[in-house]
C-alpha cells in the first residue's frame, strides 16, 4: 500500500503545527522528445499547467507568511514554482535553483546512460520500477544513499514552516519508494502533475513521508500542443 494524503489533509497537518518539505512534481507540460539529452530542459508548461499551478498555490495560501521555495533549473519546474508562489500571493519571490534537483540529480550517475536505459520510451516505467524495487539500475546511483543525500540536502536548507521544491516525477517516486511510502508501483499510481512527496516533521520532531495527491491533474506524460515555445 502507498501512504497517500490529499492537499487538504496536508494543510491540516500544517495547521496542527507540523513543518513540511514538499517535493512537487511540476505542472502539466507538452509531450517530451524521448531522445532529448536535456530531458526537455526548454519545455514550458501548458496553459492548463499554468492554471493548475496557481490553484496549487491558492490551496496553501494561508501559509504564505512562512514558506520558502526551490526549483530544478529546468524551465517547467521554474515556471511551476513561480506560479505556485503567485497563487499564494507571492508573485516575484526569489526562487533559487539547483541542478541536483534536475539533470544532475542525486539519483543519476550518468544522465546520458539513463536516457539510453529509457529508450525506447516504453522502457520508462518498467525500468523505474526495477530501480525502486532493487535499489540499483544502470546509469543510476544506489537508491537508498541517494535518497539519504537528497533528504540531508533538503534539511540543510529547510528554514520555514513550508518548503516547496519544484522537481520531477521520477525523483518524487524514487524518494517515496526509498522511504516506504510508495510500494504499490504501477503506471496507474504514478505521481501525476502537481502530486508531491511530503516529508512531515511533527511538533515532537518525528518524521513521516507521504505521497500527496493534489487532485489537480490526471496527466502523467504530457500532452500534445502546438504552442511549444
Amino acid at each position: 500500500m502507498n501512504n497517500e494524503m490529499t492537499l487538504g489533509e496536508l494543510a491540516a497537518e500544517l495547521r496542527r503545527g507540523s513543518r513540511v518539505i514538499l517535493q512537487v512534481r511540476h505542472a502539466e507540460r507538452p509531450k517530451m522528445d524521448p531522445t532529448d539529452p536535456t530531458f526537455g530542459d526548454a519545455l514550458p508548461l501548458t496553459a492548463e499547467g499554468e492554471r493548475t499551478a496557481r490553484l496549487f498555490g491558492e490551496a496553501l495560501k494561508e501559509f504564505a507568511g512562512d514558506v520558502q521555495f526551490y526549483a530544478s533549473p529546468l524551465r517547467r519546474t521554474r515556471m511551476t514554482a513561480a506560479l505556485i508562489a503567485e497563487g499564494m500571493g507571492l508573485a516575484g519571490v526569489e526562487i533559487p535553483t539547483d541542478g541536483r534537483l534536475g539533470n544532475d540529480s542525486f539519483y543519476y550517475r550518468d544522465a546520458l546512460e539513463v536516457l539510453h536505459v529509457f529508450t525506447p520510451p516504453e522502457n520508462f516505467f518498467p525500468e523505474c520500477f526495477k530501480y525502486m524495487q532493487t535499489g540499483s539500475l544502470r546509469g543510476f546511483n544506489e537508491l537508498a544513499p541517494s535518497s539519504d543525500a537528497l533528504e540531508r540536502w533538503l534539511f540543510d536548507r529547510f528554514k520555514r514552516k513550508l518548503f516547496i521544491v519544484a522537481t520531477h516525477d521520477l525523483y518524487v517516486a524514487a524518494f517515496l519508494s526509498s522511504r516506504g511510502a510508495y510500494n504499490d508501483r504501477s503506471r496507474d499510481t504514478w505521481p501525476r502533475f502537481l502530486d508531491a512527496a511530503a516529508t512531515i516533521v511533527a511538533p515532537d520532531g518525528s518524521r513521516t513521508h507521504a505521497l500527496v495527491r493534489s487532485g489537480l491533474s490526471n496527466g502523467i506524460v504530457g500532452v500534445q500542443t502546438e504552442n511549444m515555445v
